[in-house]
């Protein structure tokens, strides 16, 4: 029988009422979470690792050319802005979905779509940017793992490539995402948090006013 990490709990408010019938959604990881659903209402819902995701970071590559800091950054991300630029996760609060895309389509979720992300008493909203390898599940960017009390960015600008273990909560919020919310950076940050937490709440989250 699946239990949040206890500090979670007053976080998840009615949500924790639903997953007593939450539809389970089958998926092979190499770490499996500790559970994989979907609520009544269509949102995902996982409880996982979280490790890091440095797509989209203008920083990713040294003036040299060598990787700073982690083997794995990629200069594009799965979601653009209208001008075509990446998101970078270093300023961004994004999480990352597995391949192949059909899968997430499946689940009605797109690309700038939001999600609320508990770690502990600590919640943050995060954005769909990024889809990492299809047997992988639970990644954010440096931004959201800031968010969420863990700085990767060391005092000589490269970065900490660590995750942040086990026992994050996400949940996706189908369909949520909308094209004039990511014109660019500007207009993406504030709906990230204005969106998140409408959503959150009206799930029956428990979030402050700060």
């Amino acid at each position: 029988m699946y239990k949040p990490d206890p500090v979670s709990l007053p976080l998840l408010g009615t949500i924790m009422d639903q997953l007593s019938n939450a539809q389970p959604i089958s998926k092979i990881f190499s770490t499996p979470p500790q559970i994989l659903c979907k609520l009544p209402g269509g949102q995902v819902y996982f409880d996982s690792k979280l490790e890091l995701d440095t797509d989209g970071w203008p920083d990713g590559k040294k003036p040299n050319g060598t990787f700073n800091g982690d083997p794995s950054w990629q200069p594009d991300t799965s979601l653009n802005y209208a001008n075509g630029k990446s998101i970078n996760a270093n300023t961004v609060p994004y999480f990352v979905l597995p391949k192949p895309k059909p899968w997430s389509e499946t689940h009605g979720v797109l690309p700038g779509d939001y999600a609320a992300i508990i770690f502990k008493d600590l919640i943050a909203f995060a954005v769909f940017a990024d889809r990492g390898p299809a047997d992988k599940i639970g990644e954010g960017s440096i931004e959201l793992l800031r968010r969420l009390g863990e700085e990767r960015i060391k005092s000589d600008g490269s970065v900490r490539n660590l995750g942040m273990g086990s026992r994050i909560i996400t949940i996706v919020f189908p369909g949520s995402g909308r094209k004039t919310d990511r014109t660019n950076e500007s207009s993406l940050l504030p709906k990230i948090d204005e969106r998140g937490r409408a959503l959150f709440t009206a799930l029956g989250g428990v979030v402050g006013n700060g």
